[in-house]
């Protein structure tokens, strides 16, 4: 029995170790005549199929070439999750311009407790801010933001904030309630509604504001599968007078053939929240791409790096910084494609064209701003929502 054991192990060591890789992502945009290379990810995984390396480039198509823009770094535990991610750009001779990097404790049954936020500031990383996790049995109940006044870790009326978690009876989470700090108390901001179906897949999410006496709904998202489960269509919708109106569409394609699981990819739950959310396994069979509006994103499997010519960074200003509501993009020396603002999960939360957008809806906290130039050059900034 121990050698038929051994055997068994090493056979699955070496189809591990031979699982062909999902290398990078490439997005196209439309320019109404043909479709054009835009930006490009690569990645890289450790021996155990964890994404370690996520680097973004973007496209000079005036000399062909890819150009390196900014990394993601991840560090894994012997569990497979993630202790530190760090996220950097650079500048135009390579060094950093701006970096974030979070360090994360676990618990005996491998959930995270805290993460501690560090901001790249005259060479080193410093403490900004910290998110402590409350949890009953295996759920996460709660999670408060704390901010790193210079000696101390506090509750701050310009930067904390509150999230409580309720779960339904199918044990997924069925709302997230959010709160701001006001000096002495915590306050309602808004809060974010979770549907399933009967195979407890994420169907919907709505966002809802709150007035001062009520929640008041202003956006939603919903998501549509196949018979496979995979996730094919998402939609996302503006609330106005007393309707949704559809402003966003993604499709997403898959060769129904071939099992996600059989490739090595960077879609695994790095952190174990996916399954508490119903977005555990969203992608059942090998994906191919999707499209929306006039952006595409195509997967590539088993190619080479990209390769680096030079570095490219566009530097833009935005003010003010923190702000409560509107929030305003210096482009003064370039013409906007396109804006889009990420929470600290890296999902996308906001969209915009122009150079002034009001943010008032976004709950308090840390975003990532990204700018799209119409020349096709990428630059983020780092602000605070109030």
């Amino acid at each position: 029995m121990k050698k038929i054991t051994l055997l068994f192990l090493f056979l699955c060591s070496i189809t591990a170790f031979s699982q062909v890789k999902l290398t990078s992502e490439t997005e196209e945009y439309y320019n109404g005549t043909s479709w054009e290379s835009s930006n490009k990810k690569t990645f890289t995984y450790d021996d155990n199929n964890n994404l370690i390396s996520e680097k973004f480039y973007f496209r000079n198509n005036s000399t062909s070439s890819w150009e390196f823009n900014s990394n993601d770094t991840y560090v894994y535990n012997s569990a497979n999750r993630v202790v530190s991610s760090t996220y950097e750009g650079f500048d135009g001779s390579g060094n950093i311009s701006y970096g974030y990097k979070t360090n994360y404790t676990y618990n005996a049954n491998n959930q995270i407790v805290e993460s501690i936020n560090l901001e790249f500031k005259d060479g080193v990383y410093v403490d900004d801010y910290k998110n402590i996790y409350t949890y009953s049995g295996n759920k996460v109940t709660e999670l408060v933001d704390y901010y790193w006044n210079g000696s101390a870790w506090v509750l701050t009326a310009d930067y904390s904030s509150k999230t409580t978690i309720n779960y339904g009876a199918n044990d997924l989470v069925y709302e997230f309630l959010y709160y701001d700090w006001n000096g002495s108390s915590w306050s309602v901001v808004d809060k974010d509604v979770y549907g399933y179906n009967a195979n407890n897949k994420l169907t919907s999410t709505i966002y809802y504001d709150w007035n001062g006496a009520a929640y008041e709904v202003y956006s939603k998202e919903e998501y549509t599968y196949d018979s496979n489960g995979n996730l094919i269509l998402e939609r996302d919708f503006d609330y106005n007078n007393g309707s949704f109106e559809l402003y966003s569409e993604k499709n997403y394609t898959f060769d129904v053939t071939q099992l996600m699981s059989s490739f090595t990819h960077p879609f695994k739950d790095k952190f174990g929240f996916e399954a508490l959310t119903g977005q555990e396994n969203l992608y059942v069979n090998k994906i191919l791409g999707y499209e929306e509006d006039n952006y595409r994103t195509t997967y590539n499997y088993g190619e080479a790096t990209a390769s680096v010519k030079g570095v490219s960074f566009i530097e833009f200003a935005v003010y003010p910084n923190p702000t409560k509501n509107m929030l305003t993009i210096d482009d003064s020396k370039f013409s906007i494609e396109n804006i889009a603002i990420f929470n600290v999960l890296g999902k996308k939360v906001f969209e915009a064209q122009k150079n002034n957008m009001n943010i008032e809806n976004l709950v308090s906290g840390v975003y990532v701003v990204k700018v799209q130039t119409a020349d096709g050059k990428i630059g983020t900034k780092r602000i605070v929502k109030k």
